[in-house]
């Protein structure tokens, strides 16, 4: 599980079109392609998440199948 935090994977994220899962106390909570993001805020999707009490993680699109 590849948590980001810093400005830069959040501009990365955003170059890239990364899928990225939004979790609060270990339970997810949002999720989709981060829009934009300040020192306090990320948007994901059409919603705004605290950096501060919000976890980010880079993770597959939830409609992609893995074959392991």
């Amino acid at each position: 599980m590849d948590i980001i935090h810093r400005d830069a994977d959040f501009t990365n994220a955003m170059l890239f079109g990364t899928y990225i899962m939004v979790l609060l106390d270990g339970k997810m909570i949002g999720g989709g392609l981060v829009a934009g993001f300040d020192e306090n805020e990320v948007e994901v999707g059409s919603c705004r998440y605290l950096r501060s009490s919000s976890t980010f993680v880079i993770a597959p699109p939830p409609q992609c199948s893995i074959n392991l």
